[in-house]
């Protein structure tokens, strides 16, 4: 059995949970991005802040959640140097808490195989953040000091709980992609960024306890530690041993579970409502705002691209891809054929931006959908090859997104008989093979004359109409025809 618990910072929210503290706080030195709210400091009272609140709403509505009339946030107590108050302030229902999600079924797609899948919410935590603890030689468990940096305390992060439905290691790993690009398009969260997502596995096999294993990284090491653990845990009871409920952290480095500490009960927390937070109504203002940020899901977009005539390779590349995908649904509506912009997009502008080693997730590296949809209409007039597209400007809009047309499209050339007479003197033996009804040499030679153009825009559908009309003409002469029946 198999359940997550998927810690994602809000990290375009612009505020920490209940102070005015930036939410993105990394870059900054440490320490800097802080107050005496979410230091803890006595007689400094939290006030939710609305930016978190209105994209957690967002996010609850977008994974297909039942929102509370009203959120009611707790306390949870534990110890540790980077909770600066020595409580956490959460929402946990078992204490009289409201969470933001009272539970949902989450739709997402296992693109190794094009399946749709299904998983149930069991509940959507609105909390803040710790700070951060770096440790020295040895890591957490074997560092001699910790070194704390509460430039993330209080950061708003939603707790998202899974009940046990995923099927096996490949499974949750999409499962997690599917939410955080989800988020992404609901414009919540950036998930590339430092630490913005933290995962913890929740993994038994028959016949042994849970057990959780914290602080997962990356969606990779989602699918390495939880296939690590069932084969760990399965050779416990294989031979005769019991695996005991506790709690084990995720080493990346070595590809293997280590013992943590006891598993904790949820009495261990002791929750309380918290005193100094009145429950923060969902309605009115608040939902309205919050309705707003809605977005397309990847599916719907997925779905869009395949009705355009797009393969499904190429819609998902797209639908994968926000910034992208945002760039297509505005320049499909000025585009006759659809097929060509997502193989524009979705293939080779793609290519270029990650061979020129720009971010294509980023809406800075992509060129403006105006430059998108003259290329588009160029190419379906056929006033430019998509060649010419595909090797020469998209590997310079990749460079220079901003760079007008006109900087980039070659040098016309001027094609005259003479070139192609050349050409065709040097090769006979083609201009034989096409007078003898081989279609495929006037394919070479259309080759040869643009080689001989070099970086020079030629329309080939012309040139192979001159080419052919010089044959007729000439092809008796050059291949030494003349006079024979």
């Amino acid at each position: 059995m198999i359940g997550l618990e998927i810690h994602v910072q809000l990290t375009e929210a612009g505020t920490k949970l209940f102070c005015g503290c930036k939410s993105n706080y990394r870059g900054l030195p440490a320490n800097t991005n802080v107050c005496p709210v979410c230091l803890g400091q006595p007689g400094a009272l939290p006030v939710p802040q609305e930016g978190p609140v209105v994209y957690a709403v967002a996010a609850s509505l977008q994974l297909g959640c039942r929102l509370p009339p009203a959120v009611v946030f707790t306390r949870k107590h534990y110890f540790y140097p980077d909770l600066p108050k020595n409580y956490q302030i959460t929402e946990y229902e078992g204490a009289h808490g409201a969470p933001v999600c009272l539970g949902g079924t989450f739709k997402y797609l296992d693109p190794a195989g094009w399946e749709w899948r299904s998983v149930r919410i069991r509940r959507i935590n609105l909390e803040e953040d710790p700070g951060r603890s770096s440790y020295l030689r040895g890591g957490i468990l074997g560092s001699p000091v910790v070194m704390v940096d509460y430039n993330r305390s209080g950061v708003p992060l939603l707790e998202i709980v899974t009940e046990p439905d995923l099927r096996g290691p490949r499974d949750a790993r999409a499962m997690v992609e599917y939410l955080l690009l989800t988020l992404e398009y609901l414009g919540a969260v950036n998930p590339r960024l430092e630490g913005a997502f933290r995962v913890d596995a929740n993994i038994s096999v028959p016949g042994g306890e849970r057990v959780e294993v914290k602080n997962i990284g990356s969606t990779l090491d989602v699918e390495r530690a939880i296939r690590y653990e069932l084969l760990r845990q399965g050779k416990i009871v294989e031979h005769g041993g019991r695996v005991e409920r506790e709690t084990r952290h995720w080493d990346s480095a070595r590809g293997v579970t280590r013992p943590l500490r006891h598993k904790e009960e949820e009495e261990e927390y002791l929750y309380i409502p918290d005193p100094d937070l009145p429950p923060v109504p969902i309605g009115g203002a608040l939902l309205a705002k919050a309705r707003r940020l809605l977005a397309l899901t990847p599916g719907e977009v997925l779905a869009t691209l395949e009705e355009d005539g797009a393969t499904r390779e190429q819609a998902w590349s797209i639908a994968s891809t926000p910034s992208i995908a945002r760039l297509y649904l505005e320049t499909r509506g000025h585009a006759a054929d659809k097929r060509l912009l997502a193989r524009l997009l979705g293939v080779d502008l793609k290519g270029a931006l990650q061979r020129a080693g720009r971010d294509p997730y980023s809406p800075g590296s992509l060129p403006p959908p105006t430059t998108i949809t003259r290329l588009v209409a160029m190419v379906e007039k056929g006033e430019i090859p998509y060649d010419t597209v595909k090797g020469l400007i998209l590997p310079r809009l990749a460079v220079n997104p901003s760079a007008s047309l006109e900087e980039l499209l070659p040098e016309k050339a001027r094609v005259d008989e003479s070139l192609i007479l050349e050409v065709l003197a040097a090769e006979r033996g083609a201009v034989c093979d096409y007078l003898d009804g081989e279609e495929k040499a006037l394919n070479y030679l259309v080759g040869r004359v643009i080689r001989r153009l070099g970086r020079r825009a030629v329309d080939p559908r012309r040139l192979r109409s001159l080419i052919a009309r010089l044959i007729e003409e000439r092809g008796a002469s050059i291949c030494g025809m003349e006079g024979r029946d």
